[in-house]
């Protein structure tokens, strides 16, 4: 008998939610079509995309073979609008993968020899599960909802642990005490493709405890790294009372040994093979990337195992499909090929029969599932999937023990995969799959054949706003050099960083597209709602030029006041530096827009590579020079004069001819380039709640975009081949209102979002190798604005 104070839990469980730009100016692409975002590591040598797309992008007036060509001309435009270069062209998902992979794995490998040469094991101090409980579990708005009794190490809870061993059991997951269904689905649905969990943890030290992960945020990869401390829910033998400790006869070693070790004490997610240590290290290694555990409650299937795999996801409405054997042949029957599927229904509403949270069929409401199989076997289509609360619920046709399974049936089992008893899985008919399914997520996986072009604007609107909806705030458009299989998709930034800060509204995405010089589109974008992340169209497209005409539909759900009311109730002043930061760092995607560079990271690598250090290093050696002359009561200054010679560009700002051009600030003063392609970077109480308190979006899954006022880098100035053009100017007006004390308390953050209704919105073009899209986006200017001119891109 254990004492364990796990959490209650029924079938019925209610339903929880948490849920302009206005620069006349061309924004140049900075250089290098490479993994890595701003503010990060110093980029890697560019991507060589096909027929020459991928190399460095050369100034506009210099063609790709480095001649020089007439300059473009510029024609006086009627309408108010402004284009913007890509950041990203032809870029392999897989090899931006592989080049994380092997720094990620570089840093752990580096990590673990210097814990073992001080003979230590391995605490990550930015996520120290210990020492630092409430950051690690709780965001701004959700402060009291876990409450872990423990934090042991992985060797303290396992005998002999094994991270992975890849059989059928290991996709048997159960759910913790975080609300996260939907990453429980998606982890067991990753099963099912042994390469997709080799490439999501990337090296591993058990001894010291060490762990590397990888995920994939909007448009490159996230290197993660940490320990192996773990939240467990059984206390120390000495917390225990009196007639709690006479259960184990006040033996404390047989408490240890029964209550306190295995699977079954660990707090959040666990496997059912007790043992295997993947599932709680990838659940902890996603609550840190995102900032804590808190901010990973709630969400989609097919966006986890986006997070997870850098593929992309499409919705599908069971009651929208045409043909249901195409649909099956098509789609279901390649489950865990190349694509993944997840699939859910909407809680019933009980008003008329009184039952909250009724069940169909035994199955729950707004509980993600995951498709483990879709076969057919002597005539009939069966599917096979898996509950994530580890109890299979299903007690319709095809269900464990029910009376379609004769002899003559349970023959089958081994070619389904399937046995009774199991813990979560269960087998469906089609017809019944396609009844009972409200959404089916499915997310198609990259290989080697296909690349990625991207596009990233800040798009800013009035709160509220009152216009009409309609097309045309924000287009795009792009160029296919060849024909090609393409899936276009666009989509808001992930705001699960920081989505207690993330805005007002909730933004709702759709798009029609164009041929250029034709009036009619040629499709419209797959169904979309407020919770989705992003729409898409996949189809075959002839080389030429194509129109995408995006529609934004913001809903307000918070009052405008949220983040100032929010500090006022005292939310944590360190938390929120950090969730800016996340913030910042989304935001410094867009092509448009320049986030306050105070608010993002500066890596060690460059501080350690900068000219204070070696003008440091001088000074030492000067020191060294001149210290035996110096008397007591005396000092040496050390004075380092660089000689410096600057460009002064037509957008005011500056750099220096004599620094190399990966030293040179980029719209935050910190190292790094303009552009981001596959490769590592560089979320409460109330939340998706409407100001009169009701939740109006269904089904609440959603993140709500952030943002900040826009700026205007300036005019376009052409530069030579092979120079880079300078970073924008770095003192610009300021980028928020001044200091504002609350009832004397501490002041707001220099970043005030008051009066911020902003999004990232982003085109992302996925193509075969030979046909690299091209693209440029356009904003529509704010009344009254002066008309500049569209420059196009590439």
């Amino acid at each position: 008998m254990s004492v364990a104070s796990s959490r209650g839990r029924s079938r019925s469980r209610e339903r929880r939610r948490h849920r302009d730009p206005a620069p006349l100016s061309y924004y140049p692409a900075q250089g290098y079509p490479a993994q890595y975002p701003p503010y990060s590591q110093p980029p890697p040598p560019p991507l060589q995309g096909a027929n020459g797309y991928g190399g460095p992008m050369k100034s506009r007036n210099v063609s790709p073979d480095g001649t020089s060509r007439a300059k473009p001309k510029v024609n006086a435009s009627t309408v108010n609008t402004v284009s913007y270069a890509q950041q990203q062209l032809g870029v392999s998902i897989t090899e931006g993968m592989k080049q994380a992979y092997e720094e990620c794995k570089a840093s752990v490998l580096r990590i673990a020899a210097q814990c073992r040469a001080k003979n230590r094991k391995f605490r990550d101090v930015d996520f120290d599960l210990e020492n630092d409980r409430h950051l690690c579990l709780h965001n701004l708005g959700d402060n009291n909802i876990f409450q872990v009794a423990d934090v042991r190490r992985v060797p303290e809870l396992f005998t002999n642990p094994v991270f992975y061993t890849g059989t059928s059991k290991s996709a048997e997951i159960i759910q913790g005490a975080v609300e996260d269904c939907y990453l429980v689905s998606a982890l067991s649905s990753m099963t099912s493709v042994r390469r997709l969990i080799d490439n999501l943890c990337v090296a591993r030290d058990e001894e010291v405890g060490i762990y590397g992960f990888l995920f994939y945020r909007d448009c490159y990869w996230v290197p993660v790294i940490v320990d192996d401390l773990l939240f467990t829910r059984v206390p120390k033998y000495e917390q225990l009372s009196h007639s709690e400790k006479e259960l184990y006869h006040f033996e404390k070693e047989n408490y240890n040994k029964t209550a306190r070790q295995g699977s079954d004490s660990l707090y959040f997610s666990r496997p059912a093979t007790d043992g295997e240590t993947w599932v709680p290290l990838v659940e902890k290694a996603y609550a840190k990337v995102h900032g804590d555990y808190a901010s990973v409650m709630y969400g989609r299937t097919s966006d986890a195992i986006e997070d997870m795999t850098g593929g992309v996801s499409n919705l599908i409405l069971t009651k929208d499909i045409l043909n249901h054997d195409k649909f099956w042949h098509d789609e279901l029957v390649k489950a865990n090929e190349d694509r993944l599927f997840g699939c859910w229904f909407k809680t019933l509403d009980g008003f008329r029969s009184g039952v909250r949270n009724a069940s169909v069929d035994g199955l729950v409401g707004n509980l993600s599932h995951s498709v483990v199989k879709a076969v057919e076997i002597r005539g009939k289509r069966f599917v096979v999937l898996r509950d994530p609360w580890g109890t299979a619920g299903w007690d319709g046709p095809w269900s464990d023990g029910s009376k379609e399974w004769t002899k003559e049936w349970l023959e089958i089992l081994p070619e389904l995969g399937h046995s009774f008893g199991g813990k979560g899985q269960f087998v469906m008919e089609y017809k019944d799959f396609l009844n009972i399914w409200q959404e089916v997520q499915r997310t198609l996986i990259f290989d080697d054949s296909w690349v990625m072009s991207s596009q990233w604007l800040h798009v800013s609107l009035p709160f509220p706003n009152m216009k009409a909806f309609s097309y045309g705030d924000i287009n795009f458009s792009f160029s296919l050099p060849a024909a090609s299989p393409v899936i276009i998709v666009l989509s808001k930034y992930n705001t699960r960083y920081f989505k207690d800060i993330s805005g007002p509204c909730l933004w709702n995405l759709d798009f029609l597209l164009a041929k250029e010089g034709e009036t009619e589109p040629i499709a419209q974008s797959s169904y979309s709602f407020f919770a989705s992340r992003s729409v898409s169209v996949e189809m075959d497209l002839q080389a030429g030029n194509y129109i995408i005409l995006a529609r934004i539909d913001p809903a307000p759900v918070r009052d405008k006041d949220y983040f100032r009311n929010g500090l006022a109730s005292g939310w944590d002043r360190r938390k929120l530096n950090r969730i800016m930061t996340e913030r910042a760092k989304g935001q410094s995607i867009a092509s448009n827009y320049k986030p306050n560079p105070e608010l993002l990271p500066t890596p060690a690598s460059a501080v350690l590579a900068s000219q204070q250090v070696k003008s440091d290093k001088a000074a030492i050696d000067a020191i060294k020079t001149y210290a035996g002359e110096v008397k007591p009561g005396e000092s040496v200054t050390v004075t380092t004069t660089t000689t410096t010679t600057t460009v002064v560009s037509k957008n005011g700002g500056s750099s220096s001819a004599n620094e190399p051009a990966s030293e040179r600030p980029v719209r935050g003063g910190s190292k790094g380039v303009n552009n981001i392609t596959a490769g590592h970077m560089p979320n409460g109480k109330g939340y998706g709640r409407a100001p009169n308190g009701t939740y109006p979006m269904e089904p609440g899954w959603a993140g709500i975009p952030p943002g900040s006022p826009p700026l205007s880098p300036g005019k376009i100035t052409p530069f030579p081949p092979g120079l880079l053009p300078p970073p924008p100017p770095l003192d610009l007006a300021p980028l928020s209102p001044p200091l504002l004390p609350i009832g004397g308390s501490m002041p707001l953050p220099t970043d005030v979002l008051e009066d911020d209704n902003s999004i990232v919105i982003g085109l992302k073009v996925y193509t075969k190798k030979i046909a690299p899209a091209v693209i440029t986006g356009r904003l529509k200017s704010p009344p009254g604005a002066s008309t500049g001119p569209a420059l196009g891109g590439y």
